[in-house]
């Protein structure tokens, strides 16, 4: 039987949440700073109508209640244990202690007013201790439980979300764009990338869409949203290959105007101290995206010597991350000793103490800064060596870079065994975690010893989101097997010795390209080598040397592999083999403007099938 009051205040009723019809304002009006309409005038049948008994008068209260406490009873039992973990758990993980008190108290108040911010609070602390259980052994059906209860509030929030999208007040707006971001994060803990960056999208373009309506108080009050709109837009430019920033505001062009490294962080008012660390690493990502629109800077190792960025372009980028690093104090004051870790010349690296000495940091949020700058500098140094007059000296830059991220890997991975509040957990690392800045740097690995361990600490560390360590190195393990046969002897083994040897110049090794996961749970990679003027009669270009497919279960075994070499002729390389100019052509149109290209299931399917295709 439908017990749901229909004589509430007119603004409860359009929103269609329960009004307590306190008089002449409602309570829930009130608490979740909405204007209350009032009542209506109550309805009469005429003189013949009989008076209600007083009994008669009181019954919707009594029905309320009755209502009120069959809610309040599961509340108990399921919804308070999840909105805890939300206020007092979740949001230490997902965002930056300055904008805490939005997402913890802001957020948990509309949450009272509006059920549709409600459930999206359940969703994502639901889920969120989930992956924390599922982190821990012994816990998986306690963890699947707690899933379930994600799910359905998952789906209760989808089913709300429509009608706010249609409003066009501000508080209907910034709840909207609230929930958009809790259903990201939601699905980035489900480890599906694509249902992420669709929520992530529809929130830039609802932001976009009201920005000529929104004051300057409206978008000072967002700026934690805002802040977490820029986190996702990082991950899914260096998740979606070739993709640039579908968020970064570039039609702007004062925005555009480099320099980018002394960008500040927007102020969230009602904050008395900002958080010093997190508004470092703003201005690390602004400075990245931007470049990255403007010159390629993240995939310009997959792209043909034409549409690399310029070494005037690449010298910019490496100006402006030093400049970044001297004026980041909070991230690397007390770890200066980090950059005398390393060689001195290429042969002494092989001599570097493997396994590693761990390089704690008192944060790890800055110690995620600095390997994010390790990483991006160092992608910028291994394509200035082709072009440098001393190659050898940025190619051991290179290498040094990469060290010194491993260490602060080790260090993390110490973290991760401790239990104190420190503790490092892979889980949490939702927005750019150590795992992938740990991969894309295995193929600038000085020796075999270097990318085992590198291999070891992602299976160790797991899943962070979005970024899966089981994943990344099952993409690199199908990568030293492809290799091989340019290390290896005729049994196919190395000594330890000749493991820590060179493995040669950077530009020559083969570089991997994992796509998004896709809907059939199957993962996809594809490795490049630049051309070859022996072999390819042409050494600007990027070839496609194989194509790899795989499915793996929870614990990152591989089953079902199969890997296809294009025009294995017995040769390392092949006129035969693809480009990946024209390999990747359509996929790089849809993603020229921003990663949301991808979203498209026409433009995904007809990659697929392209691929297919060729292996006919």
């Amino acid at each position: 039987m439908d017990r749901r009051v229909r004589t509430g205040c007119g603004t409860c009723r359009r929103r269609r949440v329960k009004c307590d019809e306190a008089r002449p304002i409602c309570n829930r009006c009130r608490s979740a700073n909405f204007h209350c309409e009032g009542y209506p005038a109550p309805r009469r049948a005429g003189k013949t109508s009989p008076t209600p008994s007083p009994k008669q008068a009181h019954s919707p209260e009594r029905t309320s209640i009755s209502e009120l406490s069959l809610r309040h009873r599961d509340w108990r039992q399921e919804q308070l244990p999840l909105y805890h973990h939300f206020v007092t758990t979740t949001v230490l993980k997902l965002f930056r202690k300055d904008h805490l008190s939005f997402w913890r108290d802001q957020v948990a108040q509309m949450s009272y007013g509006l059920d549709l911010v409600y459930e999206g609070v359940l969703a994502v602390g639901a889920v969120h201790r989930a992956s924390l259980m599922t982190c821990q052994e012994g816990n998986g059906l306690e963890a699947a439980n707690f899933k379930v209860l994600g799910l359905r509030a998952y789906g209760k929030t989808i089913k709300l979300l429509p009608s706010y999208l249609s409003h066009n007040t501000v508080p209907d707006t910034l709840a909207a764009l609230v929930v958009l971001m809790l259903l990201a994060y939601f699905e980035c803990f489900l480890e599906n990338p694509k249902g992420a960056f669709r929520h992530l999208w529809a929130a830039i373009q609802l932001l976009r869409n009201s920005e000529k309506r929104l004051s300057v108080k409206d978008v000072s009050n967002m700026v934690p949203v805002i802040d977490a709109m820029l986190h996702l837009d990082f991950l899914a430019q260096n998740l979606v290959p070739y993709a640039c920033s579908s968020f970064l505001p570039c039609s702007d062009q004062a925005m555009m105007e480099s320099p980018f490294w002394n960008r500040s962080s927007p102020e969230f008012s009602g904050v008395s101290q900002s958080d010093a660390i997190a508004a470092e690493r703003y201005r690390l990502m602004w400075l990245v995206c931007a470049h990255n629109k403007l010159s390629r800077v993240i995939w310009a190792c997959w792209c043909p010597a034409s549409e690399r960025p310029t070494r005037d372009e690449l010298m910019g980028f490496y100006s402006e991350m030093v400049l970044w690093r001297a004026t980041s104090p909070a991230t690397f004051s007390g770890f200066e000793g980090l950059y005398s870790i390393g060689a001195s010349d290429i042969t002494a690296l092989a001599s570097l103490p493997m396994p590693l000495h761990p390089y704690l940091f008192s944060s790890n949020e800055a110690a995620l800064n600095v390997a994010m700058y390790n990483g991006y500098l160092g992608c910028a140094v291994a394509m200035i060596n082709t072009t440098d007059p001393d190659p050898e000296a940025r190619e051991l830059e290179a290498f040094n870079l990469v060290y010194q991220n491993l260490c602060i890997a080790s260090g993390l991975v110490e973290r991760h065994k401790e239990k104190d509040a420190s503790q490092y957990k892979p889980c949490d690392s939702i927005s750019m975690g150590i795992c992938l800045i740990l991969y894309h740097g295995t193929r600038r690995c000085f020796s075999l010893a270097w990318q085992k361990w590198t291999v070891a600490a992602l299976r160790q560390i797991g899943r962070e989101g979005l970024s899966n360590g089981l994943t990344f190195a099952n993409t690199a393990e199908i990568m030293w097997q492809l290799e091989s046969k340019r290390y290896c002897d005729n049994t196919g083994q190395l000594s330890d010795a000749q493991e820590n040897n060179y493995l040669g110049p950077i530009r020559e090794r083969l570089i991997p390209l994992l796509m998004p996961r896709g809907g059939d749970d199957q993962f996809l990679a594809f490795y490049f080598r630049y051309g070859n003027s022996d072999y390819d009669g042409d050494e600007r270009t990027v070839r496609v040397v194989a194509k790899a497919t795989w499915k793996q279960d929870v614990a990152g075994n591989m089953n079902s592999l199969k890997i296809h070499e294009y025009g294995n002729d017995g040769g390392l390389s092949s006129r035969n083999r693809p480009q990946a100019l024209e390999l990747f052509s359509s996929w790089r149109q849809a993603v020229e403007k921003g990663w949301h290209g991808y979203l498209s299931n026409e433009i995904q399917d007809g990659f697929l099938l392209t691929q297919d295709g060729l292996n006919g």
